[in-house]
This record gives structure tokens, sequence and C-alpha cells, in this order.
């Protein structure tokens, strides 16, 4: 959507302005691509112990298929919530923000985190839509919270470094992007953010 690209972008942003708008884009929609994952009826959150298998194979692979599958279950697990009212809450949530009623989603959002202060996707979800209406403040305390819970979040990370690129924080936006690297290496598009703000910054210390 482009009106929602300038409005989170602004072009008076110098990194922006030189990085180019594009591949800042692409991390914005990979992450809003997450919100169109089908979500499935699984047991489980971000404390299921099958998280570990899962996250020690990411590490492993080197195939890109395979890598995407497994991104994909550690993603459903995430989404997923032994409590069938939270559990239901969150489709309804994720089903407004892929309409674009983002006040409504945000309402939903906080409903859960108010009464299920454990479930880390549901923080990760508000951080979301708090940073697309331009609550940078309130999604940088969300993902605190989803971090909290679940260290392993490589999209709250790429999230946190958004902000940071958003702030002009170049040194914490790459710190952010390399720590989700960390425990998925398979994000092609925060290699190239990685790759960006290195060179950005190497180019400030000369």
């Amino acid at each position: 959507n482009p009106m929602l690209l300038r409005q989170n972008y602004s072009k008076n942003t110098p990194f922006v302005r030189r990085a180019g708008l594009k591949k800042l884009a692409a991390a914005l929609l990979l992450m809003l691509a997450t919100l169109m994952m089908p979500i499935t009826a699984a047991k489980a959150d971000q404390r299921d112990p099958r998280l570990d298998v899962l996250f020690d194979a990411l590490q492993r692979t080197a195939d890109s298929r395979a890598a995407n599958q497994l991104t994909k279950e550690i993603w459903d697990r995430w989404i997923a919530y032994d409590d069938g009212k939270a559990f239901r809450l969150m489709q309804n949530g994720i089903g407004l923000m892929n309409k674009g009623e983002l006040n409504n989603a945000e309402k939903i959002f906080s409903q859960i985190v108010t009464s299920y202060p454990d479930y880390a996707e549901a923080w990760n979800k508000r951080a979301t839509v708090r940073f697309m209406q331009g609550d940078e403040s309130g999604s940088r305390r969300d993902i605190a919270r989803v971090i909290d819970l679940e260290p392993r979040h490589f999209g709250a990370l790429t999230g946190l470094g958004m902000i940071h690129i958003r702030s002009g924080d170049l040194q914490a936006a790459l710190q952010s992007y390399e720590a989700a690297i960390h425990f998925n290496p398979h994000l092609v598009y925060a290699k190239q953010m990685i790759y960006e703000l290195a060179t950005k910054l190497k180019g400030q210390s000369l």
C-alpha cells in the first residue's frame, strides 16, 4: 500500500532518502506478510517445547524451502494459544489488521494482553499495529514485552530495527537486525538491511 509506506517512512529522513525506500518497504511488507500466514488450531505458544527443535533445525538447514517451512511452523506456534477464547480473539484481531481496521485491531490485542499477559504474540501484534499507526513508543514498549517472553522472536527484533531506523538510531537498528538473524539466519531482507546500515555507519565514521 503506497499510502501506508508514505505515512510510515518520511522522505525527509536522511537514511530513507539515501538508502532508498524499496528495501525499507520490503522489510515492512515481509513483517506484514506474517499476518497473512494460515492460523492453525494447534495448542501452543512461545513456551511450546517443539520450538527448540524448530529453531535448531532452522540453524542447521541450508535449504531455503526447508527454512521457509520451519519459519512458518514457528509463527504457527507463536500465534496459537491453549485458551480457545484468546485464540479466537487473536484470529479476529489479525482479520481486522488485514482489513486495515487498525484501531479496532489494537483494541482486540489490548484485550488479549490484559487478560493473557503471557501471550507473547498478542504483544507482538499490538506492537505491529502501533507501529503502523505511528506510535513508535507504544510499539517499542510492546516489543520489549515480546522479547522478555520470547527472546528468539525474530519478528519483534526486526520490528525494533525498523523503529530505530525511523528514529535515526542506525547503530541500534543494526544491532536489532543482527539479533534477528542470530535466531533466524534465513531472513534475507534482514541481511540486506545489515549491509545497508553497516555501509552507512562506516561512511559516517570516516
